[in-house]
C-alpha cells in the first residue's frame, strides 16, 4: 500500500513540476515588450508545452527581446550541465520549431524570444490543427486580446492596396506595398496564412478565398522561413502577382509596425484574428496605425454596393434598395484606410485622403520592441489605455 502512495505521488508531481517550469516561463515572456499574461484556465501553459520542451525552458528564461549570440546564451547558463555543443543543438530545434527568432548577422546566427503574436503563433504555420487553434482562440479572448491591443504601439499597421493609390497621394515609401518588396529582392517567401489555417482545422474556412499562399515574408523573417520549411522562396515578381491577386479578392494589406517590414500579411476579418478584434470596437480607427482614410462623393454612386460588401469594418452606411444599395456616408471612427472600397469602386465616387498628421513607422523591428519596452503598462494601464481608445480620448 505504501508503494502505491509513492507512485501515485510522483506520478501526480510530474503535473506540480510542470505547471512550475511553464509557470516561470509564462511570467518571464509576461515582462518582454508585449505580455504573455496568465490566465485562470492555465490555457496559455498549454501553449507554451507545445513550444517548448522543459530542457528549452531552462535556455528560454536566460534569453529575451534583444538578440544574442549563442556565446553570450552559454556564458548565462555555463554553470549548468548543457556543453556549448548541447546548447547549439538545442537552439537549433528551438529554431526549427518557431520557439525562438533566429537572424543571421555578419555570417553568424543571433536568438531572440517571440512575443505570442506576432511570432509564436505565426510559426504553426506547417502543424497547425483544431486543438492547438482552440487553445489559441481562448487564450485570445481570455487575456491576451488585452495584451496584443493595449501595446504603446501596435505590432501591425495597414497600408493602402495598389489600386487605391493615386500619384497626388505622394505616399511615402513605407506605405507603398511594391516599395516594401523591392527592398527585400532576394529576402521574400510566400507562406500559408496561419489564421486560414487555423479556421480550416476546425471546419471554418475563409469566405473572403480558397487561396492559403498569401502571406509574405521579407528580410529575416523570410530567411527563418524558407530556412525551416514554414513557408517558400520566391521572386520580386511572383510576390507582385500574389499581392495583385490578393487585392483583386479584397484582402486587407497589413505589414509590420516597421519602414525595414518583416513582413506583408493579406486579411479578413473572418479569419485574421487582428482585424476579427478591431471589427468589434466600436472605433476600430483608435486601434490601427495608417495614415489614409476614405472619402465619398455620394453624387458619383451608381449603387453597386460592392464597397459596403468589400469593408472590413462595415464603416460605410449604406441605402439598399432591392438589388441596389448606395453609399450614404463613411464612418471615420471605422475606416482604417486600407483602400479595399476604393479599389472596388469603378465609378470614381471613393478615393483616399492622407490624415492631417501622418505617422512614420520605426526604423525596424528591433527599434518597435524597444520603444514598446519603453511604455509597457502594468494591468490597469493596459485597460485604461485600451479604455480611452474605445471611447476615442
Amino acid at each position: 500500500m505504501n508503494q502505491l502512495k509513492m507512485r501515485l505521488k510522483d506520478g501526480m508531481s510530474i503535473f506540480k513540476e510542470s505547471h512550475q517550469v511553464y509557470k516561470k516561463l509564462q511570467k518571464h515572456l509576461d515582462k518582454q515588450p508585449v505580455d504573455f499574461p496568465a490566465t485562470a484556465s492555465g490555457v496559455e501553459r498549454r501553449i507554451l508545452r507545445d513550444a517548448f520542451t522543459v530542457d528549452e525552458v531552462a535556455i528560454a528564461l536566460k534569453m529575451s527581446y534583444k538578440f544574442q549570440s549563442s556565446d553570450q546564451i552559454f556564458d548565462k547558463i555555463k554553470d549548468s550541465e548543457i556543453s556549448e555543443e548541447r546548447l547549439q543543438s538545442m537552439l537549433d530545434n528551438m529554431e526549427s520549431h518557431g520557439a525562438i527568432f533566429v537572424k543571421i548577422v555578419d555570417g553568424k546566427k543571433q536568438y531572440a524570444l517571440h512575443p505570442f503574436a506576432v511570432g509564436l503563433f505565426e510559426m504553426k504555420v506547417p502543424t497547425m490543427n483544431a486543438n492547438y487553434y482552440m487553445d489559441v482562440r481562448k487564450y485570445m479572448y481570455q487575456s491576451f486580446a488585452m495584451a496584443f491591443l493595449s501595446t504603446s504601439l501596435p505590432q501591425m499597421r495597414v497600408i493602402p492596396v495598389e489600386k487605391s493609390v493615386t500619384p497626388d497621394l505622394n505616399i511615402a515609401t513605407y506605405d507603398e506595398v511594391r516599395e516594401l518588396i523591392l527592398q527585400n529582392d532576394g529576402h521574400i517567401c510566400i507562406a500559408e496564412c496561419v489564421c486560414r489555417k487555423g479556421k480550416d482545422s476546425i471546419g471554418r474556412p475563409c469566405k473572403e478565398t480558397d487561396r492559403r499562399e498569401v502571406c509574405i515574408g521579407l528580410g529575416d523573417f523570410s530567411d527563418m522561413y524558407t530556412r525551416n520549411g514554414f513557408g517558400r522562396a520566391i521572386s520580386t515578381e511572383e510576390a507582385f502577382e500574389i499581392l495583385a491577386e490578393n487585392e483583386k479578392q479584397g484582402l486587407v494589406l497589413m505589414p509590420s509596425n516597421s519602414q525595414e517590414s518583416y513582413f506583408v500579411c493579406s486579411c479578413c476579418k473572418c479569419c485574421c484574428g487582428c482585424l476579427e478584434l478591431v471589427s468589434m470596437l466600436a472605433k476600430p480607427a483608435e486601434f490601427v496605425k495608417n495614415n489614409y482614410y476614405a472619402v465619398l462623393d455620394a453624387e458619383k454612386c451608381v449603387e453597386c454596393g460592392k464597397c459596403g460588401k468589400k469593408c472590413k469594418m462595415d464603416a460605410i452606411k449604406m441605402e439598399e434598395d432591392g438589388k441596389k444599395a448606395k453609399a450614404l456616408e463613411i464612418d471615420l471612427n471605422r475606416c482604417i484606410g486600407c483602400g479595399v472600397c476604393v479599389a472596388a469602386c469603378k465609378s470614381g465616387a471613393l478615393t483616399l485622403a492622407k490624415k492631417n498628421k501622418q505617422i512614420a513607422p520605426p526604423k525596424d523591428m528591433d527599434t518597435l520592441y524597444e520603444e514598446i519596452m519603453k511604455q509597457k503598462k502594468g494591468t490597469v494601464g493596459r485597460t485604461l489605455h485600451v479604455g480611452r481608445k474605445v471611447i476615442g480620448l
